[in-house]
């Protein structure tokens, strides 16, 4: 096994704890959602019933109002010459139980009753006011007692003179007024001080303090307001939550299991990083670097490979990053430099051949890659020369660049790597004086294209050749692109072209095949 039972049972117990919290977070944020919704839903509904109370009144009294400014010209004139017209005026409109005419404030002419005379402040002293307005009231004469709506009309410059429409507002009521459950138990009209609500045949007093009043809605044109009563939103909206409780589980249940998912397949990883590197599991594996004038050997790349005994081989792209995201790129990288240095007796005796490892920009964040060199490096007093490859996930700060300056002095080569991939500018060159660029295989592909990227590798030969930078281009895997490279005065080739990533215990014997062949090759050009 990769873990003892203890670590692996407390992996698993931090595990099911954060696949917990995730699916306990997505549960409560699930309701939260469906109750917020719930209360928005609730109070829109709520307007949309006080507006279309309101809408339905006004639709009520504009053809009164209509009517009122064809009437005022009857005002003033004998109310038995003008009967007749209000009598077929008021049968136009069925909700209206009479017209009448009122004029020097005196209501002189009714169209149920004909000639008679009222004082109108006296029956409707609210009505003070100039402009037209609105009462409730009980009706006086016929169904004493039951509720009426009065609209009055003033003449433009009477305003003790003018036209009066009288509603049944109590048998309107049973309709304009209805209550819609359970956004409302009741539905009020609002006129001045005094209120009539669905079902009551009385008018009573205006509470504006009700404690179940939840939404009044005014009209924009005549003098009343709609007041609906009930439960407020938010009462409703948890009476309403347990029908959303079984889908907000199964969300939670779905999004702690993701989890549970993700966490096995990368914190476990990352942990398996750690404990391969403490275990010695890692192989080290190299990949030549060929002269691309002479064709000899001058130096070898570094890499590592991970074969888990669970997952079999695992692809730098994985384990790399995931080293990186949990702070083991230093001690893996650490790890290959300890190996190579066991190994240095593999490689040619020779200052002139250098070996190459890659260092990622986190290594110098720490300020301990020159202790790594001084501690690992130096002491094994190494014939071949050591060049770092300095990745380009991220740039490197001033103090950095100190680091850099001292790694030269102690005769360490520096070499960016796929070079023209990301934090790479003149400024950063300028600063970093590296002794190598190397192109990416990616640029190297498109050698003998005419996609983007050829032009783009023209430009890079160019700009190393200008700063006298050499030129190290990787991924080279046809005779083609070698031939072009060389063409274009690239000082070292690597690529499966010339040989493949090998285990580092095998590079002598290929070394000592290759360079066999070389000489082979340049006997046969000789003769």
């Amino acid at each position: 096994m990769l873990m003892t039972q203890l670590a692996a049972s407390k992996y698993r117990y931090y595990r099911w704890l954060l696949a917990g919290a995730v699916g306990l977070a997505i549960l409560l944020i699930s309701l939260y959602t469906r109750y917020y919704q719930e209360v928005r839903n609730t109070e829109q509904n709520q307007r949309i019933l006080a507006s279309r109370v309101t809408t339905k009144l006004n639709t009520l009294l504009l053809p009164a109002e209509q009517q009122a400014i064809r009437t005022m010209s009857l005002v003033g004139q004998p109310c038995d010459s003008v009967i007749p017209t209000l009598r077929f005026r008021a049968a136009q409109n069925q909700a209206l139980r009479s017209l009448l005419l009122v004029k020097d404030g005196t209501i002189y002419c009714s169209s149920l009753f004909g000639q008679r005379r009222y004082v109108f402040t006296a029956i409707f002293p609210t009505m003070t006011k100039s402009g037209m307005q609105l009462a409730l009231r009980p009706a006086i004469l016929v169904a004493k007692g039951t509720p009426t709506l009065v609209l009055w009309t003033p003449l433009p410059d009477q305003s003790s003179s003018g036209v009066l429409h009288v509603f049944n507002i109590d048998l309107l009521s049973n309709f304009l007024l209805e209550p819609q459950e359970p956004y409302a138990h009741r539905v009020a009209l609002n006129v001045g001080a005094y209120r009539l609500e669905y079902g009551q045949q009385e008018i009573t007093l205006n509470d504006a303090k009700a404690e179940d009043l939840q939404y009044t809605a005014k009209s924009a044109k005549y003098p009343f307001s709609i007041s609906l009563f009930g439960p407020n939103a938010r009462t409703l909206a948890l009476a309403a939550l347990p029908r959303h409780i079984p889908l907000a589980l199964m969300l939670s249940l779905l999004a702690a299991y993701v989890v549970y998912l993700i966490t096995a397949n990368r914190m476990s990883l990352s942990y398996h990083i750690g404990h391969a590197i403490a275990h010695r599991e890692f192989r080290v594996y190299c990949q030549p670097i060929i002269d691309s004038d002479n064709g000899r050997c001058v130096g070898v790349e570094t890499l590592m490979r991970w074969r888990n005994k669970r997952q079999g081989w695992i692809s730098p792209d994985v384990f790399i990053p995931l080293a990186e995201q949990h702070a083991l790129i230093i001690p893996l990288t650490r790890y290959l430099m300890t190996t190579v240095v066991e190994n240095l007796n593999l490689f040619p005796p020779r200052p002139s051949f250098y070996i190459s490892i890659n260092v990622a920009a986190e290594h110098f964040n720490t300020v301990s890659i020159i202790d790594d060199i001084r501690r690992i490096w130096l002491p094994a007093h190494p014939m071949p020369s050591l060049m770092l490859e300095l990745t380009e996930r991220t740039a490197l700060s001033e103090i950095q660049y100190e680091q850099i300056k001292t790694l030269k002095e102690m005769g360490i080569m520096l070499a960016i790597d796929d070079f023209g991939t990301g934090h790479s500018s003149l400024s950063y060159l300028k600063k970093l004086s590296p002794d190598v660029l190397k192109i990416d295989h990616g640029f190297t592909a498109a050698i003998g294209t005419d996609a983007v990227n050829a032009t783009v590798t023209d430009t890079i030969i160019t700009l190393a050749q200008r700063l006298k930078l050499k030129l190290v281009a990787e991924g080279v895997e046809t005779e083609e692109q070698a031939e072009y490279l060389r063409s274009q005065g690239v000082n070292a080739l690597q690529g499966y072209y010339f040989a493949k990533p090998m285990p580092i215990n095998v590079f002598p014997l290929w070394l000592q095949q290759y360079e066999t062949r070389q000489r082979v090759l340049h006997q046969q050009k000789k003769n």
